[in-house]
């Protein structure tokens, strides 16, 4: 219901959060949140997923900040300290995994995602760990398509400024990496694009132009034209 309110308000898509708070809950893989990935599907249009959007999940131990130094503040929305950025991927990357291994796109033809403010340098070695989880487990939990080709077709993710994005690319390919700057926020800094392009220098005119607008644009549907 929330979901259909909130289209009907015009929203074009919802973020989701990446974790449910409450242990005894169910995952939102459970055959019971089917209606809700269907109405994406349906909607054609992706399912958003934030950093700021995680049901409250805390990838840092509060031991970890017991370390006789002091936190090490970030400031502003930014995770709360430096071992905060390193682990902000940790609650999205188990959202996608889930996704993938439990085959809720498999259940949902057309249903996909959108990652901001994630982060990507981890992407190209969580797509070998989905990989080596599914030869380990393939006895006990056979699929029919190699998870790391779900996650190439269904997901898609924004890089931080900064990040390297050309060797991201040289890892991934083009078609999974998109631009966004956060405006207004600071992450892009002033000049996102230059940013972005100093990492890109030995990236394909046709790569740079999928990066900045062809991939996203294909990908959030056919409403966008």
């Amino acid at each position: 219901e929330l979901l259909d309110e909130a289209f009907a308000d015009g929203c074009f898509t919802v973020m989701v959060d990446t974790n449910e708070a409450d242990p005894e809950a169910r995952s939102f893989t459970h055959p019971d949140f089917d209606p809700v990935w269907a109405r994406f599907a349906a909607r054609d249009v992706p399912v958003i997923l934030h950093i700021a959007v995680n049901g409250h999940y805390d990838p840092v131990s509060p031991s970890f900040k017991n370390n006789g130094r002091g936190a090490t503040a970030v400031g502003g929305d930014a995770p709360d300290s430096n071992l905060g950025l390193v682990a902000m991927n940790n609650s999205v990357e188990l959202f996608l995994s889930a996704m993938i291994l439990d085959e809720v796109f498999e259940r949902h033809d057309g249903l996909r995602v959108l990652s901001l403010e994630h982060g990507a340098s981890w992407v190209p070695g969580w797509l070998h760990k989905l990989d080596f989880v599914e030869r380990t487990t393939r006895r006990v939990a056979p699929r029919d398509r190699l998870a790391s080709d779900v996650a190439r077709e269904r997901i898609r993710f924004a890089p931080f400024a900064g990040e390297p994005v050309g060797w991201i690319m040289e890892q991934l390919g083009p078609e999974m990496l998109c631009f966004a700057s956060d405006y207004p926020h600071p992450e892009g800094s002033r000049d996102p694009i230059g940013k972005f392009e100093a990492t890109m220098e030995d990236v394909s005119q046709a790569d740079l132009d999928a990066f900045f607008a062809g991939t996203i644009g294909a990908f959030l549907g056919s409403s966008v034209t």
